[in-house]
């Protein structure tokens, strides 16, 4: 089975980062969402009746189903919350069931995944009237994710998963080099600096030679991106009362102090979860932040603001615990070389997500990558014993087809 596997990978990702219901291309969508729909059905009878659910999986149910639980309770996107959820546990059960054939299944969403990428810079090309004219640059009609500031969180995940396909061939590596130009070409058109910013950067990490600075690199980007959501997000329009923060961003920097008017945003963002803190309000609508939030954009353009939104403290919590259980799938192997920038650039897609409001699907599925880098070719076949000093390594891949539960 490789051709149904891929056809299920294709709708998911083609629903979870093409805009087609923009594009007027309604009937098309509502196929895609569909095609979705039974691939969840299908994949999750199979789940069951293979007995593959794990701790891991259970706790995206519990994540989940409390998002939609909060959205129904509170009256407010339910449905939407609904169509999430199984968009997530497709993708999910897609790796859990095919993880003895995670060549296959990396291959088939890195191919997706390009396809989305290519379509989307063609579409540009074709439409030079979105990004040519400042006063005709609008910021809906775009095809990878709507508008221009989601683009490169799906750029992001593309090259990701092109990277983890290299080892498999020389074309893998070609498409990867492919993808990061079409990606750094296409948010430098559309002026998606953030994304254009953290795209180079997770390029020029992968030439870094030295295992030590790319550890270093890490634990710089995660320190980076819990400083600025504590001390700057959290702090909405106080921070433009700190002197030495204005001196840093305005003086040092050259920035706007507001992030292009974020700190509006989060300082909205924080008075409405202050009236919900534990629990949040659901997944809303656009309505619904229109009516309550005192903001000119839709959302608080942070993804952590945006979870205490839709959960409070219960949703967050639920997200600290998936990541915790995300960094532990991989840290005994971040000696590798592959593990570590598989690891930064989740970590940039984090950093990424300071500014803008990505969906859930895409920030999860960046993580389910790193939780099945284990079971790559060279990692999950890896039986290392020693002998008399001398190691013996096993490392035939079809020989080693084998259930590992690591979850």
């Amino acid at each position: 089975m490789t051709l149904l596997p891929f056809c299920m990978v294709f709708v998911s990702i083609v629903n979870m980062c093409l805009s087609l219901a923009s594009l007027e291309m309604q009937i098309l969508s509502y196929m895609v969402l569909g095609g979705v729909i039974l691939s969840f059905l299908f994949m999750l009878t199979l789940i069951i009746h293979s007995n593959k659910i794990s701790r891991y999986g259970f706790m995206y149910f519990l994540f989940m189903s409390t998002l939609v639980g909060l959205s129904f309770v509170n009256q407010v996107d339910y449905k939407n919350a609904i169509y999430f959820s199984m968009a997530i546990w497709l993708n999910l059960m897609l790796f859990r069931y095919f993880s003895n054939r995670i060549k296959m299944i990396l291959s088939s969403y890195a191919i997706a995944l390009s396809f989305c990428v290519y379509v989307n810079f063609a579409h540009l090309l074709a439409n030079p009237m979105m990004w040519v004219v400042d006063d005709t640059k609008e910021a809906v009609g775009y095809l990878l994710g709507g508008n221009y500031n989601q683009m490169g969180c799906r750029m992001m995940i593309a090259v990701l998963t092109n990277w983890m396909c290299v080892k498999f061939s020389r074309l893998w590596m070609i498409n990867f080099i492919l993808v990061c130009t079409v990606g750094i070409a296409t948010l430098a058109i559309v002026g998606s600096m953030t994304s254009l910013s953290m795209i180079i950067v997770f390029f020029a990490f992968c030439l870094v030679p030295s295992g030590k600075l790319r550890k270093i690199g890490i634990y710089s980007i995660f320190t980076a991106f819990v400083l600025f959501q504590v001390f700057v997000v959290f702090n909405g329009r106080g921070l433009e009362n700190n002197e030495l923060a204005v001196y840093v961003i305005e003086d040092v920097l050259k920035k706007d102090m507001t992030f292009t008017y974020r700190t509006y945003m989060w300082e909205s963002a924080l008075n409405i979860i202050e009236k919900s803190p534990i629990f949040g309000w659901g997944l809303p609508t656009s309505e619904w932040y229109d009516s309550n939030m005192s903001s000119f954009a839709i959302g608080p353009h942070n993804f952590i603001l945006s979870i205490l939104i839709n959960g409070g403290v219960v949703l967050l919590t639920l997200y600290i615990v998936i990541c915790v259980m995300t960094w532990r799938s991989i840290s005994s192997y971040m000696d590798r070389k592959d593990a570590q920038i598989l690891v930064f650039g989740l970590l940039a897609l984090w950093f990424m997500s300071l500014m803008e409001m990505y969906p859930y699907t895409i920030m999860f599925f960046a993580m389910m990558l790193v939780s099945y880098y284990k079971y790559m070719p060279g990692v999950v076949n890896e039986k290392t014993t020693t002998n008399g000093g001398l190691k013996n390594e096993n490392t035939d891949y079809e020989r080693k087809y084998q259930q590992i539960d690591c979850h």
